[in-house]
């Protein structure tokens, strides 16, 4: 009994490592599955806390108006509320694109001095939103 004792030890210490990941990026395993753009997308535009989780103020852009023009940060920042693809309606712009590490939107108003503008990148395989730019003349 006192033989196998060890051996249950370290094969209870080998799955757990192995649950979190450890021995994997360890010994050279595959790593972890990139989140989804899809999920991550639609849950950043319905949930204020995970937004706000994924965006590491200051980032890069800022918020123009008139003869204004403003970092972005936590405080000033307005929750996103609308996916690119549910904007309609014929008096908007829009433009998107995607790979598998970024995604690019642009929404404008033609004649009127407004433009937004926004990228998502996928950093350590987790969606982030790294630059905003919105422009309102």
């Amino acid at each position: 009994m006192k033989k196998t004792l060890p051996t249950v030890v370290l094969l209870c210490v080998a799955l757990s490592f192995s649950s979190c990941g450890w021995l994997n990026s360890t010994f050279g395993g595959s790593p972890p599955e990139p989140e989804s753009f899809e999920d991550f997308y639609y849950l950043f535009h319905s949930d204020p806390a995970f937004q706000l989780s994924r965006i590491d103020f200051p980032i890069e852009g800022a918020f123009v108006e008139a003869n204004n023009k403003e970092e972005w940060t936590e405080e000033n920042w307005a929750i996103l509320r609308v996916p690119v693809f549910e904007i309609e309606g014929t008096e908007y712009q829009v433009e998107y694109r995607q790979t598998e590490t970024e995604f690019y939107q642009k929404i404008w108003l033609d004649n009127t001095g407004f433009v937004s503008e926004y990228r998502f990148e996928l950093i350590d395989g987790l969606w982030y939103l790294v630059y905003a730019y919105e422009q309102n003349l």
